[in-house]
């Protein structure tokens, strides 16, 4: 299988441990594309889900040792279809992302294989983890090829983490992360020996990044959320 790799150029967690697994479980990547960093048009929420103060290396310090085709491109550039076209790839995995275009996934043999922070189809876009204990949905990841819309596409993998009494945000979003490593390599294994998977309908619009005000009621519901959910 032909593999090739969406990420960021600049320091993130997601590229860095997606490539650090696959390197590890020993998937071959064929190649890697590093977009640089772009202003969002959507406004942060007040209340954070990760660690802050981090630091990780950049994909190419990482990359340089492995000795993969590395190349810095916006990832819907027609100079990457370009290339994808003469490449030839069976799968592209994101490991760092934004929306992707239609133009760029038909270039796939296979698709391009997303893992969500989220159970789709009933918890798709941004904050998902304060929307699903606003709206009392289960905590978990969803693998699938992705199709030109928001968070649907092809179901392949779900899995649903465990909620402890005693968590904090950070701590579901940290095990979140963890599942996701996961379904990563879990897909890849299923895409290699099944072709057909089941469309992901969603009658629910992609949710937006969480207002201050709705982002004060999830917090007088976690506590209970983790008793029911626990």
């Amino acid at each position: 299988m032909k593999i090739c790799l969406f990420t960021y150029s600049f320091e993130h967690k997601k590229s860095y441990e997606y490539l650090c697994r696959l390197l590890f479980e020993g998937v071959k990547i064929n190649y890697i594309f590093a977009a640089n960093k772009i202003k969002l048009g959507f406004k942060k929420s007040e209340i954070n889900v990760t660690v802050n103060g981090l630091k990780y290396p950049k994909i190419k310090t990482l990359n340089n040792v492995h000795k993969i085709k590395y190349l810095n491109i916006q990832h819907n550039s027609e100079k990457l279809k370009k290339i994808l076209k003469k490449e030839k790839f069976d799968l592209g995995i994101i490991a760092g992302a934004r929306i992707i275009n239609k133009s760029v996934i038909d270039k796939f043999k296979i698709g391009i294989l997303n893992i969500h922070r989220g159970l789709l189809p009933e918890n798709r876009g941004l904050d998902t983890i304060k929307w699903a204990v606003l709206k009392n949905l289960k905590q978990g990841v969803t693998a699938h090829l992705i199709n030109e819309k928001i968070d649907l596409g092809l179901m392949i993998l779900k899995k649903k983490i465990k909620i402890f009494q005693d968590d904090s945000l950070i701590d579901i979003n940290e095990r979140l992360q963890n599942a996701e490593l996961e379904l990563l390599i879990k897909s890849i294994y299923k895409l290699k020996s099944k072709k057909n998977f089941v469309k992901i309908n969603a009658k629910n619009k992609p949710q937006s990044t969480m207002t201050k005000n709705l982002e004060k009621k999830m917090l007088k519901k976690f506590e209970k959320y983790k008793k029911k959910n626990g």
